[in-house]
């Protein structure tokens, strides 16, 4: 019996070099300039927070009475604020801040949408009906209203701001786990193990998940920056991180007022600057992977 496999032009050029489809994503991805740019402008800003205590030479707490409100200069190159502290070193320890901020929240969201979106897109008839009443539930109240409503309960910190970001934006990645679980459980594979006995647990996250995670990777890159502007606007308002902690949200805050914004704007641009660079690179990143893990690009 002659067994006949047509395999596109594409893919057997593909087997022929030799190369496997994370290396052709990568290939795509370092063709886009944005998403090259992006990254760049985000290591550089992961590194500035990592070495703070290195390349900021004054402490980003610490008042001095006999430097208020100084404009930028060499001795400090964004100036001071009202009270004296250093400006840069506000910036880079911030970064440490509005980063961890996004990563953690991301990664508390992106787990809780896994777990259920799976539970849900594997198991199928009354679980998947409960379990995405429940994300509907929750993706029927605006998400940054609901973020303040719980904040303001909890209290403000760094801490409590982490995990209601994270608790808060789980629908999202969890309908896009389960849209993707529902599309493949039928496929010949999943049934397959499922004959042989395979346990569905294995099953979800063995066979199945390993087939979304591009699409998780893309949906999380976007939740970070989602997060960073969250954790600047609960800042802004009073309920995020508390001084004498700096992010780049409460100095944003601290530099509202009228004289402050007319005359030194040293004090809310660097802050904002920081903010929209942050947000833009993690964006154009996410393009860049999403572009790269698309099934239906080609070389």
């Amino acid at each position: 019996m002659t067994i006949s496999l047509n395999i596109p032009a594409a893919g057997t050029e593909a087997l022929v070099k030799g190369e496997s489809l994370w290396i052709k994503a990568r290939k795509r991805f370092l063709r886009h300039r944005l998403a090259l740019i992006g990254l760049v402008i985000l290591c550089v800003m992961v590194l500035l927070a990592v070495l703070a205590p290195v390349v900021a030479i004054y402490s980003p707490v610490e008042l001095n009475l006999d430097a208020m409100s100084q404009p930028p200069s060499t001795t400090h190159w964004l100036g001071t604020d009202t009270t004296g502290r250093d400006v840069w070193s506000r910036i880079v320890h911030g970064g440490q801040v509005s980063l961890s901020v996004g990563l953690v929240a991301v990664s508390i969201s992106t787990l809780i949408g896994i777990v259920i979106g799976s539970i849900a897109g594997y198991a199928g008839g009354k679980v998947d009906l409960l379990l995405m009443r429940v994300t509907d539930m929750v993706m029927a109240f605006p998400s940054l209203v609901m973020i303040i409503t719980v904040a303001s309960v909890l209290g403000p910190s760094i801490y409590n701001t982490m995990l209601v970001i994270g608790i808060l934006t789980w629908p999202g990645i969890a309908r896009l786990v389960r849209g993707q679980f529902l599309s493949f459980r039928e496929q010949q594979f999943v049934l397959a193990a499922r004959s042989i006995g395979v346990p569905p647990i294995q099953i979800m996250f063995r066979h199945l998940f390993p087939n979304v995670v591009g699409t998780v990777t893309v949906a999380a890159t976007f939740g970070m920056a989602n997060a960073i502007l969250q954790e600047a606007s609960l800042s802004f308002l009073g309920l995020g991180v508390q001084a004498p902690t700096p992010s780049w949200g409460n100095m944003l805050r601290d530099a509202q007022t009228f004289s402050i914004l007319e005359g030194m704007p040293w004090l809310w641009i660097a802050p904002g600057l920081m903010i929209v660079l942050a947000v833009l690179s993690i964006n154009f990143i996410g393009d860049g992977l999403r572009d790269a893990l698309d099934p239906r690009s080609i070389l």
